[in-house]
């Protein structure tokens, strides 16, 4: 309806509240074609309601139609599932622990020996817990090798063989002197190895040749395997034991030094339970 239209319509309402028009033949002709461009005009505005509504509707129903799928999804022709998301796998960290030929050695080293860096100041440490453990009336002196070497060593070695479980071995060795007779005492901690418990002077003999009679001491409770040898080895006798977390320690005593020419001591530095006890003490246990 434009506005020439609406303009009739109130004319027409001004028309029919005023006295009846009078029956003049022209005058009731103009009002019956106004009468009827009305009505063309009210039915070209019902056709055009449901148009409106049609379109207004069109989204809705589409959306409806299509499980509300997207348009991008409906013109590509798609199923209605969202794409497959690529889910990356996860990268193992785990750093292999089994020894295997040709591995590199661990931690940059060269060989077997750590030289520098934590593992090396491990073993120092073990070495200067040996030395305060040594008992009053002998002394440790800074004596030499004949190649001018120190008698006094610590040693950080990484002791793994192919196919088993990274461990470690810190050593340290010092003489101990009594007038001018020198002897000679070792402390050893290996790592946990993954290897299964064993019989304590089974585990015992197994350092240094283990030729001798082994007897087990008690030490509140903790089984120690003490062996002792003939006087032809390394060591005179020894005390191993072995931690609950897999760490064995083994406190060593000669009464002869490995440098020639020195005179040996004439007794032991400790007796058998003061060895068991020191293997037992957890200043000497390093358990990596």
């Amino acid at each position: 309806m434009n506005e020439e239209d609406l303009n009739e319509a109130l004319h027409d309402v001004m028309v029919r509240s005023s006295p009846p028009p009078s029956m003049d033949p022209a005058r009731a002709l103009e009002l019956g074609r106004r009468a009827r461009r009305r009505r063309r005009v009210a039915w070209a505005g019902v056709a055009v309601v449901p148009l409106v509504v049609a379109v207004g509707a069109g989204p809705a129903l589409v959306a409806n139609y299509t499980g509300d799928r997207s348009a991008g999804q409906m013109v590509a022709g798609g199923t209605g599932s969202p794409p497959p998301v690529s889910t990356p796998r996860p990268v193992s960290t785990v750093v292999p622990t089994t020894r295997k030929t040709g591995d590199p050695w661990p931690e940059g080293q060269v060989d077997r020996t750590a030289s520098a860096g934590p593992r090396a100041a491990r073993s120092v440490t073990l070495m200067n817990e040996l030395s305060s453990s040594v008992p009053p009336g002998f002394s440790m002196p800074n004596l030499k090798y004949p190649d001018g070497r120190s008698m006094r060593w610590p040693q950080s070695q990484y002791a793994s063989n192919d196919g088993e479980q990274d461990y470690w071995e810190y050593k340290a060795s010092i003489p101990v002197q009594k007038g001018d007779r020198v002897g000679q005492l070792l402390v050893q901690s290996t790592t946990p190895d993954g290897k299964p418990a064993m019989d304590p002077c089974k585990l015992a003999q197994k350092f240094w040749g283990g030729t001798g009679t082994c007897a087990i001491v008690d030490v509140g409770g903790k089984k120690v395997g003490v062996v002792t040898t003939n006087g032809r080895g390394s060591y005179d006798q020894w005390a191993t034991y072995r931690h609950d977390d897999g760490t064995v320690v083994i406190f060593a005593q000669a009464k002869k030094s490995d440098a020639r020419g020195r005179s040996p001591l004439t007794q032991p530095v400790f007796t058998p339970r003061q060895l068991a006890e020191l293997a037992t003490s957890t200043k000497f246990k390093i358990s990596t």
